[in-house]
């Protein structure tokens, strides 16, 4: 695949087919911000990635797999200076999204606010 586009959101990451228009059918990767670890800039053979080191999906009988539980999907990207940019990116993003998970909701804190002696 040589086009796709990249859209990160404030919760996911998607990798998306080309297309008129986008569906389900059109991710061919998802990464949720609670399931990646990092996001980082891979080489091999002359070829440059992105690769997204994420918590490895759960087996269908449920059971955890021994070992690192990790996986570690990559994207071709044509050139160095793009895969930095979608790696800044994302782990931008990812950073953003724990940041909110941290903050109190504002009604939260008003509460406790009203309520301290």
């Amino acid at each position: 695949m040589d086009t796709y586009c990249v859209l990160i959101s404030s919760k996911v990451v998607y990798f998306l087919k080309p297309g008129d228009y986008v569906d389900r059918e059109a991710i061919f990767l998802e990464v949720k911000y609670d399931d990646l670890y990092h996001c980082l800039v891979s080489r091999d053979h002359g070829k440059v990635y992105v690769q997204l080191t994420k918590k490895a999906d759960s087996t269908s009988s449920g059971v955890a797999i021994p070992g690192p539980s990790q996986q570690r999907p990559m994207v071709h990207i044509k050139n160095e200076s793009l895969a930095v940019k979608i790696s800044q990116e994302v782990n931008y993003a990812k950073s953003l999204y724990y940041e909110q998970q941290l903050m109190l909701p504002a009604s939260d804190l008003h509460d406790s606010l009203l309520h301290d002696p």
